[in-house]
């Protein structure tokens, strides 16, 4: 693995293993944290099963499923318990009469702006607790941290 012991002199003497450490258990617990705020009658899973559904627009099935990253089956289950919810529904392809798109409903939209509403209103109160300096090095970080989150994977 290259670059795995290289030292960082601006990152506080830091190797990249060490810094991609403190990154991973740092997201990781402000993760956990987030997901603990907002309306519990969703999964992660169904939370991002539905969010999906919304960025994708009508999506089969297999395709969704590739873009969560799951089977099929677990896919299958995930939508199963949303469309019982009234949260996703399933609509004729227009072009393939044998497949069906799933499309997200107007509850299911209410539902995520919800879930987004109270998570962000919880990172609103949490920044409040930082220092000015601190949220100045925060906001510095941010295309940092944006070009790792979209830089492709491999």
């Amino acid at each position: 693995m290259t670059g795995v012991t290289n030292q960082v002199p601006e990152a506080g003497g830091l190797t990249d293993a060490e810094l991609a450490s403190r990154l991973r258990m740092t997201f990781g617990r402000l993760n956990r944290r987030v997901r603990q705020h907002g309306p519990q009658t969703l999964t992660s899973s169904q939370a991002s099963t539905l969010a999906s559904v919304e960025a994708l627009g009508p999506v089969r099935l297999g395709d969704l499923a590739g873009h969560e990253g799951v089977t099929a089956p677990t896919q299958s289950r995930l939508v199963a318990s949303l469309e019982n919810h009234g949260l996703l529904r399933r609509t004729p392809d227009t072009e393939d009469r044998r497949a069906t798109l799933l499309v997200i409903t107007a509850q299911g939209r209410r539902q995520l702006e919800q879930l987004r509403n109270e998570r962000s209103a919880f990172l609103v109160e949490r920044l409040g607790t930082l220092s000015a300096e601190q949220r100045t090095a925060l906001v510095a970080a941010l295309n940092a941290l944006e070009a790792l989150a979209e830089s492709p994977c491999g």
